[in-house]
């Protein structure tokens, strides 16, 4: 690599740098992958930071750079107690998700069903199970540098022309009646979507893609899918708890897809992160990852745990940096309505 050092591309060299000589660095790869610097930041979250810089590709894909780092990923829950693990409320609604609630029942009532079901051997087991079966194990991880695409990206959905929407008769008419009924997006089942935005409409139609097309299409343009063990990196930054924040969900946040936090203000997880990414925050949109010729999803489930009445801590479960499905059975075809995917550029090639 030109004018690159590269041991100062992993922490805790690159940590220890100062601002300029950061600058410095992240100047260089500019130069070095043809890419625009947009500014240098320093991103921070859940009391993790990192000095970084975002770019543009000639593509215009925007990228962060993350330093590589030795670092444990996964999670080790055995040998500890649930209530270890768990403060009182979130036992309480994984609990409450799987007591048999009659309508006439009081808060009191509920409230001594999930105490008999937190006595319950069985039940705990399951919850045990549950926590090992379903997290990815502890491991000692060498990340590579890499510069990773800053949002994820939908699939299967490809951009209408202007020109093509303004001269379709059928599509037209969709807008027109939709302007009329006050509507400003219209979705056709895995067909087409036309939605206004500034004013002006604009659509997409739905194409049907395979797993090993969408890999195809993006090493040819030079990048590459993440592996789990980055992704786990990426979201979590080697955290050792369940989230980022720590083993609990925090209800002071504000959580999308929770009934009663549901609002306009912005949710707390839709923010870049202390790499600068947005990643992990909705558990309907699952990541594509590859590696050694296997594709499997991390950062959600489809929605499956919360639309399945598992609200609200088995519902976010899958947005943790180390859940993954193992009984996941991928298929060969992309589902455009949850699957998404993140390029990345590995600096080091592995």
């Amino acid at each position: 690599m030109n004018r690159i050092s590269t041991e100062k591309l992993y922490n805790p060299i690159y940590d220890s740098l100062s601002i300029s000589e950061k600058q410095e660095l992240l100047n260089n790869l500019a130069g070095t992958y043809d890419l625009e610097i947009l500014c240098f930041k320093e991103f921070a979250a859940f009391n993790k930071s990192t000095y970084t810089a975002e770019f543009r590709s000639k593509d215009g894909i925007e990228f962060i750079f993350v330093p590589g780092e030795s670092v444990k990923l996964g999670i080790d829950f055995k040998g500890k107690k649930l209530s270890e693990i768990f403060n009182e409320e979130n036992l309480y609604y994984l609990a409450y998700s799987f007591i048999d609630e009659d309508e006439d029942d009081s808060q009191d009532s509920i409230t001594e069903k999930i105490k008999e079901k937190l006595e319950d051997d069985e039940f705990i087991s399951t919850i045990e199970d549950y926590l090992n079966n379903n997290f990815s194990k502890e491991e000692t991880i060498l990340i590579h540098p890499l510069l990773v695409q800053k949002d994820y990206s939908e699939t299967c959905w490809k951009d209408i022309l202007d020109e093509e929407l303004k001269e379709n008769k059928e599509w037209q008419t969709m807008i027109e009646n939709a302007e009329q009924k006050g509507i400003s997006e219209i979705t056709v089942h895995k067909s087409i979507c036309l939605y206004k935005e500034n004013e002006s409409w604009h659509g997409k139609v739905y194409r049907e893609s395979k797993f090993k097309e969408l890999l195809q299409d993006i090493t040819d343009n030079d990048y590459f899918l993440p592996t789990k063990r980055e992704w786990e990196y990426l979201a979590g930054k080697g955290c050792r708890t369940i989230f980022p924040w720590g083993n609990n969900m925090d209800f002071s946040m504000k959580l999308r897809h929770i009934e009663f936090m549901d609002d306009d203000e912005e949710y707390s997880l839709e923010k870049e992160n202390f790499f600068g990414l947005y990643i992990a925050f909705d558990h309907y949109c699952r990541e594509i990852v590859y590696e050694d010729g296997v594709f499997s999803y991390k950062g959600g489930d489809g929605g499956r745990n919360i639309c399945g009445g598992m609200w609200p801590v088995w519902g976010y479960f899958p947005i943790s940096p180390y859940f993954e499905n193992k009984d996941e059975e991928m298929g060969e075809y992309i589902n455009g309505g949850y699957d998404f995917f993140r390029r990345v550029i590995r600096i080091i090639k592995r």
